[in-house]
């Protein structure tokens, strides 16, 4: 009886361990596939690069992947419409998942509750500001005494159709106005690409 107990704690604690090392190596491809998404937007590796400390909520994402307006990059560069990415069953599985994972804040976008460190990005000229305030970018062109500040945002990266694909929602602001896509990454020879975008039309940018 004594030794069906050891085996028994053994038997779970080994579940646990190998469960969180699974949980840990998910995370981190996905902040991969954030990173090697992040470094194609830095033109100049000695610039600062604002980001917003505030995740996006994953609602916005889930809600311009379901509206299936995603387009594909084919191998010459060329974009075009792709209606065969979204798939219902895939869909309703990750929005299942990732659906309310933050408590949204003022701007019901940005999470009230989930923040991106510099430790997220190995870009090391990450400026983090908070984007979840009233006059949003206006204080960081006043801090900063710029108006040429672009301010990224990014969500949470969330798997789709059994980890293939990393979605993300990445959100630029500058002083001309908004911008606002999702960005589906697949990894190809050990590196996460851009492979599809989507974003809303009826959102005015």
């Amino acid at each position: 009886m004594k030794n069906y107990f050891i085996y028994t704690v053994i038997i779970l604690l080994s579940i646990t361990n190998f469960s969180n090392m699974l949980f840990a190596q998910s995370t981190n491809e996905k902040y991969k596939a954030l990173n090697d998404y992040f470094e194609t937007i830095v033109k100049d590796s000695t610039q600062d690069v604002f980001v917003a400390k505030e995740k996006i909520n994953s609602n916005e994402t889930l809600n311009i992947f379901g509206l299936n307006e995603i387009l594909i990059v084919d191998p010459a560069g060329n974009w075009k419409s792709d209606t065969t990415l979204y798939k219902k069953k895939d869909f309703e599985m990750m929005k299942k998942e990732y659906k309310n994972r933050c408590v949204p804040g003022k701007r019901i976008w940005w999470c009230n509750d989930d923040y991106w460190t510099k430790d997220d990005f190995r870009y090391k000229k990450v400026v983090l500001e908070s984007m979840n305030r009233d006059k949003g970018i206006e204080l960081i062109f006043e801090k900063y005494n710029g108006i040429d500040i672009d301010v990224y945002g990014f969500s949470e990266p969330i798997y789709y159709q059994n980890n293939k694909y990393v979605v993300f929602t990445v959100h630029k602001s500058h002083m001309a106005g908004t911008n606002t896509i999702i960005v589906i990454m697949k990894k190809i020879k050990c590196k996460w690409i851009v492979t599809h975008q989507g974003s809303n039309h009826n959102i005015i940018n």
